[in-house]
């Protein structure tokens, strides 16, 4: 790699919106994230087999709506 063109990594500390703290090799100085491994219902369990969905836009109400709950 040539010297002097990459931009300066460095140790940071993430903060999530549920209060948990992640260090990650990053360019930027501080980063917020909304959801992580802590607060991600995929990584929580919980639903139907074992999987959670998110759905903030009503988006399978309206998929369940058009098609029918048996699809």
């Amino acid at each position: 790699m040539k010297k002097g063109i990459h931009p300066e990594m460095k140790l940071v500390t993430v903060k999530c919106a549920c209060g948990a703290e992640h260090t990650f090799w990053t360019t930027k100085p501080n980063i917020r994230i909304d959801v992580c491994s802590n607060c991600h219902p995929f990584y929580k369990g919980g639903g139907k087999g074992g999987v959670f969905i998110v759905d903030t836009e009503g988006r399978i109400e309206k998929f369940r709506k058009k098609y029918g709950e048996n699809y």
